[in-house]
């Protein structure tokens, strides 16, 4: 079976992106950081989506944006025309004022309501299907080439990153670990039984230089020769037998329904700011090179839960070194979205007389916040206004010049234009809001680890490899399951739940994630 090696589509109709939709309209910090990251400075990658389509919450970013502006300029406009009457003689003072008042309160008041009519409308949950529409409104700020651009690189299987840590996008680190195993031929049954043990009675396990000694204590243990394999070779195994025992094999109900299991490819994506041109991203067709600009290929294994809200992605990277192989699981885990999000699913179904009513009274007791608001807020929309607007800033740190005549000046500057976070990231907490996710990202991580780990074993056994190294090494990362490994959390620092700062405990010959200081 030749597995399907392109990533799925992104969800636009997932339960996420529905959420995330709502929150552009219900916190204003997050509409802006989403029209930054994804418009605003559109130099920069946009990041994989997980579960979740970009494109429709940038839409509705913009679209809450325009409500806001449109509010803005109908009140700015109306109060010159109204200042120009009492400059005037037309109006007297307290006409102006009166007129003032009342156009507030309309801009308010409509703005209310549109956004009221859209969440309620458009972005309520769903009854009677299983997804919202995957419709969003337009705006001249979002064209074809920024679509075409977020489309292709949120889903793209080459990961162009920024900073430090490469799985951008996939939220916070919640376990991880590294092996390294000798590949050591199968020992051969030997000819004398009465010189030696025999294989099924089980022998010394070999030393490094591939010899053991026998149970009376001299003779040298004769093994069969390896069949070749590469680190292609056992990510393809890994990704067929994945795919094929989680959710093709099992029967419906047993399956992991939203289950991807996919190879990408991540990279630091540099480019210099005098000439505008990209670096060599990739560089020459090398597993694993060990350069500062080198890719590295992981095979991503996803499981989508709780509609979309409780992604928890796993990523396996093999790399062979003479007669070693080293194995890495990094597990990361996206947690629910903030609960603020979750308003629109409490707004009731229709507006209707009463509730206006109560909007308009709310209106007149906000009203003189929101003007002072509106007139004196220094966090303004950050949209380009014209072609070339979007200045791109220096962000990689520049090397100290130590140089004898300063020549650093004249060095090109370099611009990191990778992904730094995704639009997903930006709006969750890392904490769970309910005891069955935690346990449900748990879970998940232990199912894929498990099937790794003998998918790995089998492989090795195909191609002569003794296994009895992988076998004891297969125990030991499980029963970290069963240990103080068992209470995970997001970083080492953030507490999940109402546990207290939970780490993953003192583990040894397991290598875990550090970050420079």
């Amino acid at each position: 079976m030749t597995a399907d090696n392109s990533p799925p589509p992104p969800d636009a109709t997932s339960n996420a992106t529905r959420l995330l939709c709502a929150g552009t309209y219900l916190d204003p910090l997050y509409r802006k950081a989403v029209i930054r990251e994804l418009l605003t400075h559109r130099y920069r990658v946009v990041a994989p989506s997980y579960g979740y389509d970009a494109v429709p919450v940038l839409a509705h970013a913009l679209a809450a944006a325009g409500l806001r502006r449109q509010q803005v300029l109908t009140l700015a406009g109306g109060a010159v025309l109204i200042l120009t009457g009492s400059v005037t003689g037309l109006l007297d003072f307290l006409v102006a004022s009166l007129l003032f008042g009342w156009l507030a309160w309309a801009t308010m008041f409509l703005r209310r309501l549109a956004v009221l009519r859209m969440l309620t409308r458009h972005l309520a949950p769903p009854q009677d299907r299983p997804g919202f529409g995957a419709g969003y409104p337009r705006s001249r700020h979002l064209t074809s080439a920024i679509v075409r651009k977020i489309s292709a690189e949120q889903n793209s299987d080459t990961v162009y990153y920024g900073g430090y840590k490469p799985f951008v996008g996939a939220g916070q680190l919640w376990r991880s670990w590294s092996n390294a195993e000798l590949l050591i031929g199968v020992p051969e049954k030997p000819a004398n039984p009465f010189g030696q043990a025999l294989f099924e009675g089980g022998l010394p396990l070999p030393r490094q230089n591939g010899s053991a000694d026998d149970a009376s204590g001299g003779g040298e243990v004769r093994r069969r020769a390896i069949v070749p394999f590469t680190a292609a070779d056992i990510t393809d195994r890994v990704q067929q037998r994945m795919l094929k025992e989680l959710k093709e094999t099992p029967r419906p109900a047993d399956r992991v329904q939203l289950l991807s299991v996919e190879r990408r490819r991540f990279t630091k994506a540099e480019r210099f700011l005098d000439t505008g041109e990209p670096e060599d991203f990739d560089g020459p067709d090398e597993h694993w090179r060990e350069d500062y600009d080198a890719g590295r290929e992981y095979l991503c294994v996803r499981i989508g839960a709780w509609q979309q809200e409780l992604v928890t992605t796993v990523f396996v990277g093999f790399d062979i070194k003479g007669t070693t192989l080293h194995t890495e699981f990094y597990t990361y885990v996206l947690a629910p979205i903030t609960q603020s999000f979750r308003l629109v699913d409490r707004l009731p179904e229709r507006i209707d007389g009463a509730l206006m009513c109560r909007i308009a009274w709310h209106v007149v007791r906000s009203a003189p916040g929101e003007l002072l608001g509106l007139a004196f807020n220094p966090l303004k929309e950050r949209l380009p206004r014209k072609v070339g607007s979007d200045t791109v800033k220096v962000e990689v740190a520049q090397p100290t010049d130590h140089s004898e005549f300063g020549l650093g000046r004249y060095a090109h500057q370099v611009v990191d234009c990778g992904a730094r976070a995704s639009v997903r990231e930006l709006a969750t907490p890392n904490v769970f809001h309910h005891f069955f996710q935690e346990s449900d990202a748990r879970k998940y991580t232990q199912i894929v680890e498990r099937h790794l780990l003998q998918i790995i074993g089998d492989f090795l056994h195909d191609h002569d490899v003794d296994t009895r190294e992988h076998e004891a090494n297969q125990t030991n990362i499980l029963q970290q399951n069963f240990g103080a490994n068992s209470n995970n959390n997001f970083g080492g620092t953030q507490s999940v739940g109402n546990r207290g700062n939970q780490t993953f405990g003192n583990n040894s010959g397991i290598t875990r994630e550090r970050r420079p200081a």
